[in-house]
């Protein structure tokens, strides 16, 4: 899914990217999604990529977006970004690669460095870590049924006896 974030009136970029991702909560599995930041305004640009909440995340890229790689991971307290790049009015697309250990947040912020604004969309990452329910079998719920309706048959029974 893909949405589009528009900056203020000033902001000089849109940011394309899917509202959320979901993970494989393991720390090894690797979630992927298509991102696009779209240029409205001829400038230089950079891409800041931070990831929160036990979180692994980098941007791979053949456009000047990329931040990071697969060995080198943006993290909690660790923030990476893109070379500085000047762009006209283009589209710059790649895939965010996102994995971790924990539900959490993942921010990628444009900055144009020509105009002095930003735009900043953050993804919030879910855990598609299974939830055991467990669900009584047949009889357990059966025979207490059967038994509450055989005592209220023979109750019936004996008030017309009476």
């Amino acid at each position: 899914m893909l949405v589009c974030i528009a900056g203020s009136a000033s902001a000089s970029n849109t940011v394309l990217t899917p509202d959320d991702v979901t993970i494989t909560p393991d720390g090894e599995s690797v979630a992927s999604v298509a991102t696009s930041i779209g240029i409205n305004t001829p400038g230089t640009y950079h891409v800041t990529l931070t990831a929160t909440d036990g979180l692994f995340a980098y941007i791979e890229s053949s456009s000047p977006i990329a931040v990071g790689s697969s060995s080198n991971w943006a993290s909690v307290g660790h923030s990476l970004s893109s070379s500085s790049f000047t762009s006209t009015v283009e589209a710059c697309t790649g895939n965010l690669y996102i994995k971790g250990t924990n539900p959490g947040t993942v921010t990628v912020t444009t900055y144009s460095e020509s105009g002095g604004d930003s735009i900043t969309q953050s993804y919030s990452v879910y855990s598609a870590e299974s939830v055991n329910v467990l669900v009584p079998e047949f009889p357990i719920i059966a025979f207490p049924i059967a038994a509450v309706i055989g005592i209220v048959f023979i109750f019936g029974r004996n008030k017309e006896g009476l």
